[in-house]
């Protein structure tokens, strides 16, 4: 769906990209932060806070992939290369509202927003990688998304 539909890369990353914030979304069940969710759409929205903060945490594996062994102590990723990055960061893109509203009606309208917009989703996934820490992935407490 997501490169045939969205129109999103085809990269050797795109489904580590996908795995890794689907498995965002467990943390966020166990942290209880799916439970703050009360608003459903806009660009505010807690729903769009939670997507956002599960690409952070995306970006948090990615990071840490290098660095964490499997149960035979290898890494479960040897090499996060820049081309891994671009079609992590181009797969965020290709699923942000904006984009899909875009493609799919020819408007933007941010008041439907559940996920946010294809800038958000690329910069929380790169927040994640880049400072790799819990604190700065917390999109429920940040001013600006």
């Amino acid at each position: 769906m997501l490169q045939g539909q969205l129109g999103g890369p085809a990269g050797d990353f795109v489904e580590p990209y996908v795995l890794a914030h689907e498995y965002g979304h467990h943390i966020q069940n166990l942290t209880g932060a799916m439970g703050k969710v009360r608003t459903q759409q806009g660009p505010l929205s807690d729903a769009v806070r939670l997507e956002l903060q599960a690409d952070c945490y995306a970006g948090m594996w990615t990071r840490a992939a290098t660095n964490t062994g499997d149960t035979s102590g290898d890494p479960l990723i040897t090499d996060i290369s820049e081309q891994d990055m671009a079609d992590a960061v181009a797969a965020a893109k290709s699923v942000g509202d904006d984009r899909i509203q875009q493609q799919s009606t020819g408007r933007v309208d941010p008041e439907g927003w559940t996920h946010g917009s294809a800038e958000q989703r690329q910069r929380w996934f790169l927040t994640g990688y880049q400072q790799g820490s819990m604190e700065a992935c917390d999109t429920f407490s940040a001013s600006q998304l």
